[in-house]
């Protein structure tokens, strides 16, 4: 729903599928060898205004960096754990086969797990299926923005709340439609579940080509066999 709203109001997002678009930026800002800034800035070269990034690095970047504003999404933590808790699945998908030999996703893997496993555990990747870990981390997370960006460029922001905050602190006029109100978490689901498949049956993907191939070489060969024996019946 956040995601969507920022799209009507004119801003270009980086969430969920574009996060794949600039998979090498993300790991070039994990790994160090690019400075916020110049992270921010590539960004921005390739149409993103509105980075949806949950690490401790960028919201620090973000707090001192002239002209940024910081949007908090709030809701009730039990609740976003237990949402959570259905795409925790997906955590380490990078990091298995097949899809830990494509280059994006590689290039996604240590983000991915720093986003989806350290900041939401405190550091305690074991139990990033735990609920009251999560509440815990959830809490955690909430407190970190609050003291680390200035009151005045800091909003709090539940979905709940509709156009009106939001509008008012970018400075943007509420549209007339009503706010997205979209839950996607049942298309979510089946994509991590296929994902998950995929990792069990990827030997027999590959192998399917080659044994097509195989059978109708064979079945060539036994076609010329029988073709030579009735030449010489």
């Amino acid at each position: 729903s956040f995601c969507s709203a920022l799209k009507e109001l004119g801003y270009t997002p980086i969430h969920d599928d574009e996060a794949m678009e600039v998979g090498d930026i993300y790991s070039a800002m994990t790994k160090g060898t690019m400075t916020m800034d110049q992270v921010n800035v590539e960004l921005g070269k390739r149409g993103f205004d509105a980075p949806m990034v949950s690490t401790h690095k960028f919201v620090e970047w973000a707090a001192v960096a002239p002209n940024v504003k910081v949007i908090l999404t709030v809701r009730d933590k039990k609740k976003w754990a237990e949402s959570w808790l259905c795409i925790t699945p997906a955590a380490y998908i990078p990091e298995q086969r097949p899809f830990k030999w494509l280059k994006f996703v590689k290039e996604m893997a240590e983000f991915n797990r720093d986003v989806m496993v350290n900041v939401p555990t405190q550091g305690h990747p074991e139990m990033y299926q735990d609920i009251p870990t999560l509440e815990a981390g959830y809490d955690a997370w909430v407190e970190f923005v609050r003291k680390t960006v200035p009151k005045e460029r800091l909003l709090e922001f539940d979905v709940k709340q509709g156009w009106g905050p939001l509008c008012e602190f970018l400075g943007k006029l509420a549209p007339s439609t009503p706010f997205p109100r979209i839950n996607d978490r049942i298309v979510v689901d089946t994509i991590i579940k296929v994902f998950i498949a995929v990792t069990w049956i990827w030997p027999f993907l590959f192998a399917s080509p080659l044994l097509f191939v195989w059978c109708c070489v064979r079945c060539c060969c036994r076609k010329k066999v029988l073709d030579a024996s009735k030449k010489h019946a």
